[in-house]
């Protein structure tokens, strides 16, 4: 089915779809490998749900984003978020810079999709949600998936910001800001940076990630307009 076969056959679709979201009977259908190249010419592979799939899988970010912005998401949080992009990112960082924080410990999270199981996936969402059909149906659409945050699905940006906010709570006493998956914590001096890095490494060691090695770095006398490239 098609976009625009949905659009034909809404009328009947919708309802349909509906009532097996209501009474629990909806199945998710065939996901599709699709493999892609990246900016950076990376392979990666996207798996894409049917087109009805993806209307379910919108319709649960619809209802689930809105709580997890007000109850999950830090203000020093950018990317895959409503109105806060790398721009955001680099005025927060600019601050630090500008008050004399010159030292950054830079760390981007290698596979941050990679890893996770649908059961922690929804005790995530739990500590946020406590509509129980509506988890139910999560359960059900990422069960579908070949792992939960898997690239491809309209929820994995959501998810992925959901799985680091675990480790934003072990390092929000740190003068650190997040784009995606790419932490800059600012610090007075290299001694300071370097216990940043490890406070943040050992955070990510909870949920079974690191950080990527060729990326991740201390920055000395760093320059805003550096942090937070793709690939950099």
């Amino acid at each position: 089915m098609t976009w625009g076969d949905l659009r034909r056959e809404a009328q009947t679709v919708l309802p349909q779809l509906a009532i097996e979201l209501a009474e629990g009977t909806w199945q998710p259908g065939p996901v599709r490998d699709v493999p892609l190249s990246t900016y950076t010419g990376k392979q990666i592979h996207a798996f894409v749900p049917t087109v009805r799939d993806r209307l379910v899988h919108r319709a649960l970010r619809n209802a689930i984003e809105p709580i997890l912005e007000a109850r999950a998401f830090r203000g020093w949080v950018s990317g895959f978020r409503p109105r806060r992009n790398r721009i955001t990112s680099l005025r927060q960082a600019a601050m630090y810079h500008q008050a004399g924080f010159r030292w950054a410990a830079d760390l981007d999270v290698a596979s941050v999709s990679a890893g996770a199981i649908v059961d922690e996936v929804i005790d995530w969402h739990a500590e946020h949600i406590h509509d129980g059909a509506l988890l139910a149906r999560l359960r059900t659409a990422l069960a579908a998936m070949p792992s939960p945050i898997a690239p491809g699905s309209g929820l994995a940006p959501m998810l992925i910001n959901l799985r680091l906010s675990q480790v934003d709570k072990r390092v929000s006493g740190l003068r650190v800001v997040r784009f995606a998956d790419n932490y800059v914590a600012f610090a007075g001096a290299r001694e300071e940076a370097h216990e940043a890095f490890y406070a943040i490494s050992d955070a990510l060691l909870t949920l079974r990630l690191c950080p990527n090695e060729i990326k991740s770095r201390i920055r000395e006398d760093v320059n805003v307009e550096d942090l937070f490239l793709i690939g950099g």
